[in-house]
C-alpha cells in the first residue's frame, strides 16, 4: 500500500514538474515573459523524466526528454540535445518496442551531435543502437542505421580524421559492423561495395594507413569470392597487395587460402584449417562463417565445418 502511494506521489510530482516546465516555455505579456525560459525549464523536465522512468511511465519520460532536447537546441547545447535523443531511442526500442521510432530518434541524435562537430559521439550512438537492434531481432532497422552511419562517415571522413593524434577506431568498428551484418544476410554485392568505398576513402585522406587500406580490399575480395565474382576477386587482391607491408600480408594470405582450397586435395586439409584459423582472427564473425560455407564447403566439397582454433600453429608464417 505504501509503495503504491509512493509511486502515486512520485507520478504527481513528475506531472507537476512537467507542467511547470511547459509553463516556462509559454510567452506571456501579463507575466512580462516575451521569450521562452529554456534555462529554468531544463531542470524541471529533467526531474520529470527521471520520475516518470522510476514509475515506469516511459511514454511520459519520452515526452519530457523531447522537451529537454528542444530546450538544449534553443540554448545551443548540441551535445546535450544529442544525448537526450539517444536516450529516447533506447526507450522506444527496449521499453516501447517501437523500432521505427527508435530509428528516427537516433538519426535525430546524430544530427544534433554533428551540428557541434561531435561526429565521434554521433557515430558511436549509431553503432550502439545498431547492436541493440540486432540483439532485439530488428536486423532490417540495424541495416538502415548502419547504412546511414556509413554514408555520414563517407561524407565527413576528411573532417573527422584531421586530428592525426585522435584515435578513430570507432569509425572502423562501425564499418566492420556494417560489413559483418551484410555478410550475415549474404548480401555480398553490397558488402564488396562498402569495403571498396572504405578502402578508397581511407586511401584518399589517410595514405599512411596502409594496413587499413589493405584490410578493406581484403574484405572486398572475400565478398567477391563468396559471391562468385572470381574475375573481380583477382583484380581486388592484386590492388590490395600493393598496400601490404612486412608482417601484414592479408591479401596475399587470402589469395593463398583460396588457391589451396580450389586444389581440392585431401593432403591440403591441415593447411586449409591453419589458413582458415589465421584469417578468421582478422575478419568479422559472419565473414568467417561465410568463408567456411561459401569457400571451403563449395569449392572443396567439404561437408564438415572447420572450427577456429587460436592455438593452431600458423602456417602463414
Amino acid at each position: 500500500m505504501s509503495s503504491n502511494l509512493s509511486d502515486l506521489t512520485q507520478l504527481e510530482k513528475a506531472n507537476q514538474d512537467y507542467l511547470s516546465g511547459l509553463e516556462l516555455l509559454q510567452t506571456s505579456c501579463i507575466k512580462c515573459r516575451f521569450t521562452p525560459n529554456y534555462i529554468d525549464a531544463i531542470p524541471l523536465f529533467k526531474k520529470a523524466a527521471d520520475a516518470y522512468r522510476g514509475s515506469g511511465n516511459f511514454q511520459k519520460e519520452i515526452n519530457s526528454r523531447e522537451k529537454l532536447a528542444k530546450c538544449y537546441k534553443s540554448e545551443k547545447s548540441a551535445w546535450e540535445e544529442g544525448n537526450e535523443y539517444e536516450k529516447i531511442s533506447r526507450i522506444q526500442l527496449n521499453q516501447l518496442k517501437s523500432a521505427p521510432d527508435a530509428y528516427n530518434s537516433v538519426i535525430n541524435s546524430f544530427h544534433a551531435y554533428a551540428s557541434n562537430r561531435s561526429y565521434d559521439d554521433g557515430i558511436k550512438a549509431l553503432t550502439k543502437i545498431s547492436n541493440e537492434f540486432i540483439d532485439s531481432g530488428n536486423e532490417e532497422e540495424a541495416v538502415k542505421v548502419l547504412t546511414f552511419a556509413f554514408d555520414e562517415i563517407d561524407r565527413y571522413y576528411h573532417v573527422i580524421t584531421l586530428d592525426k593524434e585522435e584515435n578513430h577506431h570507432y569509425i572502423y568498428e562501425c564499418i566492420d559492423k556494417y560489413i559483418d551484418l551484410l555478410f550475415s544476410k549474404e548480401d555480398y554485392e553490397k558488402s564488396a561495395e562498402v569495403a571498396h568505398k572504405s578502402a578508397e576513402m581511407i586511401k584518399k585522406d589517410q595514405k599512411e594507413e596502409k594496413r587499413l587500406i589493405c584490410k578493406y580490399y581484403g574484405f572486398q575480395a572475400i565478398a567477391e569470392i563468396c559471391g562468385k565474382k572470381e574475375d573481380k576477386f583477382e583484380t581486388t587482391i592484386e590492388t590490395g597487395k600493393g598496400f601490404e607491408s612486412n608482417g601484414d600480408e592479408f591479401c596475399s594470405n587470402i589469395s593463398r587460402f583460396v588457391n589451396v582450397v580450389k586444389q581440392n586435395h585431401k593432403d591440403n586439409e591441415r593447411i586449409i584449417k591453419s589458413l582458415f584459423n589465421s584469417l578468421s582472427r582478422k575478419v568479422p564473425a559472419s565473414m568467417a562463417k561465410m568463408i567456411n560455407i561459401k569457400i571451403i564447403k563449395e569449392y572443396a566439397n567439404n561437408t564438415s565445418e572447420i572450427k577456429t582454433d587460436a592455438s593452431e600453429e600458423d602456417d602463414l608464417k
